[in-house]
């Protein structure tokens, strides 16, 4: 099932010298135990650099027995964006053996501000240490050389595997159950969650939060408010400033229903067509549609999978979409923005 896998393995076959460090290159061929054993030290990380949700900065000498997942990104990019809930995936099956740490490498220079990278955090539900590599020490440290890149670190402190590009979650969970198979037999593997702190913790409950996009209609006299992060949509009255409707459950989720058990995840753009709302709800990669004459939100297009093509061809619920964001209607037709493929 893995031999078609392209992860870069750090084993004794060939090498490729990058800006700032030296990578070894193979493909995922066999489950021998010698290639899930890295040969070369992982960089250290550079003293006096900022970290988020943690208490203090992490070594990788204080991480020996852990598995250790480095992602290099950046909060603007839409592809480290999809990378996150794979690293959520991963952090959930392996709780105790596997540590993430992101390395914020900005692209832009409002994005080396760390309050800036601390409300990406918080807006994307981030709960791993993230170090603010905003002068790209660390980057090319490992030679990285694209956003994002996940780098796998073994209990011994050797860089195992790194790969570029979205779509990784099988081939490294795959990779790393064999890190921890490895490890564990040696005696080597520390099976225990850190406990970090969080950014997340004293942050007061609001009424909306990180609210996406918003559309107003002068007609109805109303105002729809994507209220992303609390995954429902907020009506409120233009005139009298009173919330009219909340769509949505709260949850995060892909359910269809009435708008008290109905689920979003993290929606954003819309469009009025009458009495129906279309929602273009990001993270489900799907269209939904909010029907206030029946109180019902049904999906209208997506299957709440990632498109991995650009060629998009399908009707309504048999057709994959990726990272719908914004939407337009002129006439009977209906825009979409799709921020995972740069198409419209």
């Amino acid at each position: 099932m893995y031999r078609s896998i392209k992860l870069i393995l750090v084993i004794s076959l060939g090498v490729m010298v990058l800006t700032g460090g030296i990578w070894l290159m193979a493909q995922v061929q066999d489950s021998s135990a010698n290639r899930y054993e890295g040969t070369m030290t992982a960089p250290q990380f550079p003293a006096g650099m900022e970290w988020l949700n943690t208490d203090k900065p992490l070594r990788l000498e204080d991480l020996k027995g852990k598995v250790v997942l480095l992602d290099f990104w950046t909060y603007c990019c839409i592809n480290c964006m999809h990378v996150i809930p794979d690293l959520k995936k991963l952090e959930k099956d392996f709780p105790d053996e596997l540590v993430v740490i992101g390395v914020h490498s900005a692209k832009f220079t409002t994005e080396k501000e760390t309050e800036n990278i601390r409300q990406a955090i918080l807006r994307y539900e981030i709960e791993h240490p993230v170090v603010n590599d905003k002068n790209m020490k660390i980057w090319q440290l490992y030679g990285v050389r694209a956003w994002p890149t996940l780098v796998l670190i073994d209990p011994a402190g050797k860089i195992v595997a790194a790969q570029s590009g979205e779509g990784l979650y099988e081939p490294f969970k795959f990779v790393i159950s064999k890190v921890i198979e490895t490890f564990k037999a040696k005696g080597q593997l520390e099976a225990q969650p850190l406990k970090l702190y969080q950014e997340k913790k004293g942050q007061q409950e609001k009424l909306l939060l990180f609210p996406g996009k918003v559309l107003a209609d002068e007609k109805s006299d109303r105002l729809f408010i994507a209220d992303s992060n609390h995954n429902r949509i907020v009506v409120v009255g233009l005139t009298d400033k009173r919330v009219k409707e909340i769509i949505g459950s709260g949850k995060a989720g892909l359910k269809d229903g009435d708008f008290k058990t109905a689920r979003f995840n993290h929606p954003q753009g819309m469009a009025l067509a009458g009495d129906k709302l279309y929602v273009a709800d990001t993270e489900n990669h799907a269209l939904r549609r909010v029907d206030f004459k029946n109180k019902q939100v049904i999906t209208a297009a997506g299957m709440g999978e990632q498109a991995r093509g650009f060629n998009i061809v399908g009707r309504g619920r048999g057709v994959s979409l990726n990272s719908p964001w914004d939407l337009e209607r002129v006439g009977d037709i209906l825009y979409i923005a799709m921020a995972g493929s740069h198409q419209i």
